[in-house]
């Protein structure tokens, strides 16, 4: 069977989800911060043994610690079973997910009271990545937080389903880019430790 397997680990929640040529299966993790924890655990219950044909993961922005966690899994999971591997950026994921037609800017929270964002015409983008203090007034928003401003609320579950839905297919016919390089809004808040920098 041609197994699609989708891995979002942007947020606090992860989501992961199998396409088994149309029967999805979606899991979205009980507590936050537990991808270390749960991530792998989660997958191996969807999969039941089944070697994935493809691996869709998503690449950020998003949680620093969570990206690198998902993208870990899912490269290690790929030298393992030889599937192939597909990056999906966070914003491409909330553009499919809220319908791919028509504008809208798709958001997600940086912290520090920032978002990132990024305007969408349909299943392109149309404007560059930013990292903004202020969401722009008048814009159709969806995303993560995006509800509570009057707009459409995409989480991992949904941004998850949309990737299963709009390029499972693609990847089962080997049309997407393969590769995974994490994508980052900002240089991550680690610094060298004190013995690191005697040491120096």
């Amino acid at each position: 069977m041609s197994t699609i397997l989708a891995i979002d680990s942007a947020s606090d929640r992860f989501a992961v989800g199998v396409d088994r040529v149309g029967q999805r299966e979606i899991v979205v993790a009980e507590e936050e911060r537990s991808h270390t924890t749960g991530l792998l655990a989660a997958i191996e219950r969807l999969l039941g043994g089944e070697r994935p044909a493809a691996i869709l993961v998503v690449t950020g922005p998003g949680s620093y610690a969570g990206l690198r966690v998902g993208i870990a899994t899912a490269q290690g999971l790929a030298l393992a079973t030889g599937a192939p591997l597909y990056g999906v950026r966070t914003f491409e994921a909330i553009a499919l997910a809220a319908g791919g037609d028509g504008a809208v800017t798709a958001i997600h929270p940086a912290g520090r009271g920032e978002w990132g964002v990024q305007r969408w015409a349909g299943r392109e983008p149309a404007g560059e990545i930013a990292l903004v203090a202020a969401l722009p007034g008048g814009d159709r928003l969806a995303g993560e937080g995006a509800g509570a401003l009057g707009g459409l609320e995409v989480g991992p579950r949904e941004r998850v389903a949309a990737m299963l839905e709009r390029l499972a297919p693609a990847a089962r016919r080997g049309e997407l880019a393969t590769g995974a390089e994490p994508f980052y809004l900002r240089e991550p808040a680690i610094t060298i430790s004190r013995r690191q920098r005697t040491a120096g």
